[in-house]
């Protein structure tokens, strides 16, 4: 592989995709979306100020004082939740080859001195720097936006930040890589694309749904049956250890076929750093009064409370877009494109 042939290839990608109207109006719809969820987050972060004054009498209880990285909590919930950067993520790279296939183009592009790893490779690296172009404008956005709106981020805030813009861009790469695998699978950009929606609906939904409700069904089974009403304090006892303890097995089934769904794992990455004491809350397990016994005690997540905690989880987000392109990869290198 010639690194000066890739860096051409990987150039005119990159201006292909910063010049079409696809990406001009990917933006501006990423921009639109991300204004109206950083005024939310904003008002959200100032009702959880007050909040946290009044000790929880306005509102939620919260264990640490919310710092301005509360604003991201709608951000990343429209970006992984609502699915906004994964149709960011499609949209790039869903006739990468596929297009290229359908106008002829791939036959005369290889005809060329001109190896096949570099044109895949090429083409994949153009896409990620369009990604990592509309990423960084669309944080740039909400950074003014906190501005005018009287948030000031400090310098640990800032880094904050900087993480999850690079969380949320591996993110938008997981779509992308997805997208590129199928446009190497198919011969047409509208079967790359419907393959690309059943494969991400298949990881967000019948995955984790479905292998969470079998497992538990397979492994755990149904829950204990419901007491009588007039049961003694001892088959109570018993009753509530064995709802506990088949809750805890059910959790654990659910939390690993959740795994499977880069939407979900990616909310769980980002709720350490822009919802701490709710992270805190769930992760310990704790109720209301507890909190509040507890609160004291507990020790606000850092970025190596992050790693710690959640190290399966980033492992598994970095390794789906590692696969998807392993796949595509290994797929352009062998297909027959006579």
């Amino acid at each position: 592989m010639d690194l000066t042939r890739l860096a051409i290839i990987s150039k005119k990608e990159f201006t292909d995709h910063i010049l079409s109207k696809r990406l001009f109006w990917i933006m501006i719809i990423f921009c639109i979306v991300l204004v109206i969820e950083t005024a939310s987050g904003v008002d959200d972060y100032n009702n959880a100020l007050e909040s946290y004054k009044s000790g929880g009498a306005s509102g939620e209880f919260l264990i640490f004082q919310p710092s301005a990285l509360r604003v991201f909590s709608d951000i990343v919930s429209s970006i992984g939740v609502d699915g906004l950067g994964i149709v960011i993520g499609l949209a790039l790279g869903f006739d990468l080859i596929s297009g290229e296939r359908e106008r002829g183009s791939i036959k005369t592009i290889l005809s060329q001195p001109l190896y096949r790893d570099e044109l895949i490779n090429g083409k994949a690296i153009g896409g990620i720097m369009a990604l990592n172009a509309i990423s960084i404008a669309g944080f740039i956005i909400i950074f003014a936006v906190m501005l005018i709106l009287g948030i000031v981020p400090d310098i640990d805030e800032i880094l904050g930040i900087g993480l999850i813009w690079l969380i949320t861009l591996l993110f938008m790469i997981a779509s992308f890589t997805v997208s590129l695998m199928t446009s190497v699978i198919t011969n047409t950009s509208s079967g790359s694309l419907i393959l690309a929606l059943v494969i991400v609906f298949i990881m967000l939904f019948i995955i984790p749904t479905g292998g969470g409700e079998l497992g538990t069904y397979l492994l755990v089974g149904n829950p204990p049956e419901d007491i009588p009403d007039m049961a003694s304090s001892a088959q109570y006892a018993a009753y509530q250890e064995a709802m506990d303890e088949y809750n805890g097995n059910s959790m654990g089934i659910r939390d690993f076929f959740n795994t499977f769904s880069i939407r979900y794992v990616y909310q769980q990455i980002t709720l350490p750093i822009t919802m701490p004491s709710g992270y805190a809350i769930n992760k310990d397990g704790l109720d209301f009064d507890s909190i509040k016994e507890l609160a004291q005690d507990i020790e606000e997540p850092t970025f190596w409370t992050l790693i710690e905690d959640q190290w399966v989880k980033l492992i598994v987000f970095i390794m789906w877009p590692v696969i998807f392109f392993g796949t595509a990869y290994v797929r352009f290198m062998k297909s027959d494109l006579r």
